[in-house]
């Protein structure tokens, strides 16, 4: 393994920029005396004047403190916004996160904030004083000292006229409580037709066809017709048993499929057992 190659293995390995004395330490285990400091800083302005790399100068103009990362400029601000955000428990105030960064990656603050807040690794509240934290925080949490002094003010006249006491605590459990999702719109339900339908669906089919044996699909679709504009569902197995059902009893008359396996799949689920023989796929009223 070359330098080089040691330097930009260990980079990619860190999620933030890092010193070349940190540089150093991480590939030392590896290529022992080759990762000399000279030889280190001599292989990173290569790699950033080449392009691998990027160089972030930090410290101060006096004393500047170069970083390296195979990061942009706009990756690495992102990085260390991360770090810090999520490093801490409290919130922090924006303008001072942003002091916090170089001076090079200071024109890149707002597009890694938002950039952070987009994928949800961090909250901007936003304000007088924009807040940003690791995580969205309850509603009462924006509440000042004095805000909560003047809710317990407002809660002890009004607890004179209550029959049961709140406490503040129960209030704000009542303002950090999320509107409930809307509930879910009622599911169509299914409908079934009846015998009147039926005949109605019937004569219509053979005055059009002027033949007594109806396809039971062409029923069908007149009961899916039906159903829609009625907001409701049809259902295949339900129709087929009652075909089924008026059969049985004798009141219609059905005709056989003798090449059952030739039809789509949804007229074979159709097709209604027969007491003998290829199962019905035409039908007729009996008078």
């Amino acid at each position: 393994m070359t330098l080089e190659t040691a330097i930009l293995d260990a980079l990619a390995r860190s999620e933030l920029p890092l010193k070349a004395a940190e540089i150093a330490k991480l590939i030392k285990p590896t290529l022992g005396k080759a990762a000399s400091p000279k030889a280190v800083a001599a292989a990173l302005d290569a790699l950033a004047s080449t392009g691998p790399l990027t160089r972030i100068l930090a410290g101060t103009a006096a004393k500047p403190q170069p970083f390296f990362t195979p990061q942009s400029p706009e990756a690495a601000t992102a990085a260390y916004l991360k770090s810090w955000v999520q490093a801490s428990a409290k919130e922090q105030s924006a303008a001072k996160l942003q002091t916090k960064l170089p001076l090079t990656l200071r024109p890149f603050f707002e597009t890694a904030l938002a950039q952070l807040v987009s994928s949800g690794e961090a909250f901007l509240q936003s304000g007088a004083k924009r807040l940003v934290y690791a995580h969205r925080p309850r509603p009462t949490q924006a509440l000042t000292t004095a805000q909560r002094t003047a809710l317990q003010k407002i809660l002890l006249i009004v607890n004179g006229a209550r029959s049961q006491p709140a406490s503040l605590e129960e209030l704000l459990a009542w303002l950090d409580q999320e509107p409930s999702s809307p509930p879910a719109p009622p599911s169509t339900s299914v409908i079934a037709p009846s015998e009147v339908e039926l005949q109605a669906w019937y004569e219509l089919d053979r005055i059009r066809s002027s033949t007594m044996m109806i396809p039971i699909p062409s029923t069908f679709a007149r009961y899916q017709t039906w159903a829609a504009e009625r907001g409701g569902m049809p259902d295949i197995q339900l129709f087929r048993r009652f075909i089924e059902k008026l059969y049985n009893d004798g009141r219609l008359l059905l005709e056989p499929c003798e090449r059952p396996q030739d039809l789509p799949e949804h007229e074979r689920a159709l097709l209604v057992p027969m007491s003998l023989g290829p199962p019905g796929y035409s039908w007729c009223w009996l008078s």
